[in-house]
């Protein structure tokens, strides 16, 4: 590749004084080679970056979205088959079973002593 490149930037370099035609032809290589080698680099990069994460156990984004899907998949299942299941199997509730929440009893010391806290507020003022 770094060969490649050499020999185009010589005879760029030769043809530069010659024409201009040439020259511009000479760009168009050039620029068609960066081009190619920069896809090729590019293709390099990604895939030492797939390499790497695999080792270090990361997971892609498509495994995570694939992985997603599979679990949404997988709970509509286990709706469906749960609603047949509570469906067919389910027994009526009966009213009496909850326990009543009755209100609290207050004993006498206790309001006594909440009548002397409120007396005592009233007197310090």
């Amino acid at each position: 590749m770094a060969s490649d490149l050499n020999t185009i930037l010589k005879k760029y370099l030769a043809n530069l004084g010659k024409n201009e035609e040439a020259a511009v032809e000479l760009t168009r290589i050039i620029k068609s080679w960066v081009l190619q080698n920069g896809e090729i680099v590019k293709e390099r990069i990604e895939s030492q970056i797939d390499e790497t994460a695999v080792r270090m156990g990361f997971a892609k984004s498509s495994e995570i979205e694939n992985l997603n899907a599979r679990i949404a998949e997988l709970e509509n299942r286990l709706k469906g088959v749960s609603g047949l299941k509570k469906d067919s199997t389910s027994k009526p509730k009966k009213p009496g079973n909850k326990k009543s929440a009755a209100p609290k009893k207050v004993s006498k010391s206790s309001k006594a002593s909440a009548a002397i806290r409120s007396t005592k507020k009233k007197v310090s003022k």
